[in-house]
């Protein structure tokens, strides 16, 4: 058997190829802010569009676009207006791979859990799309409105309530939030570098790989 006995996946960029759906939805945000408060705020370019993905969008959009809390908090609403309401959320693939390798983990008795910083309701409609839902023993994500917001935030949430034997589990994301996180928590990462991360990202992870195949043969 496998050290690690607990596997939470990332969800953005771990399981789905989720840049054109958030993107999308970046640039409607900025566009509406524009529009309703009259400014003029640059559409980032496709590189910093792709460092939305993952991190809280609030802290994004101060960080890449405009300094202000409250317009970060309208901005959110707009984003949802066309991920959630016009369904850019389904907008995504699934990478390679990654379907089977956390069904055949779900029939070999590891008990798989998501940990996104993407909200639940979001997360959870993008799990059951792709037909995976019965893989997992649980979700852990913020819920709008609620405390949890960071992926640190899901972490300790997930090992609160599932008292976990930190030395069997395991974090596997593609941003340096799923792997700092897995740290100050005191459990072990894998990075996948065919998300939107960078090596410059990766420097506290247990493990680095390319593909799902490589994600098997650290955990079989």
């Amino acid at each position: 058997m496998s050290k690690y006995y607990n596997i939470l996946f990332d969800l953005d960029g771990t399981i789905t190829d989720s840049a054109p759906g958030i993107t999308n939805a970046v640039v409607y945000g900025i566009k509406k802010i524009n529009e309703v408060y009259n400014l003029n705020i640059d559409i980032p370019s496709k590189d910093i569009l792709k460092k939305f993905i993952g991190p809280p969008l609030d802290v994004s959009f101060r960080k890449y676009c405009l300094d202000d809390e409250k317009l970060s908090i309208d901005f959110i609403k707009f984003y949802r207006e066309d991920y959630n309401g016009n369904d850019g959320l389904f907008n995504c693939t699934l990478y390679d791979g990654i379907y089977d390798l956390i069904k055949t983990l779900s029939e070999n008795n590891y008990k798989v859990f998501l940990a996104t910083a993407k909200p639940k309701e979001s997360a959870l409609r993008i799990i059951d799309h792709f037909s995976m839902t019965s893989f997992f023993t649980n979700f852990y994500a913020p819920i709008l409105g609620g405390k949890i917001k960071s992926k640190l935030d899901v972490l300790n949430d997930a090992l609160n309530k599932e008292s976990f034997d930190k030395s069997k589990t395991i974090m596997i994301g593609d941003r340096i939030d799923d792997i700092d996180a897995a740290k100050n928590v005191g459990i072990d990462s894998i990075a996948v570098k065919y998300g939107f991360g960078n090596d410059k990202e990766f420097i506290n992870a247990s493990y680095i790989v390319n593909n799902a195949k490589e994600i098997f043969n650290i955990l079989a």
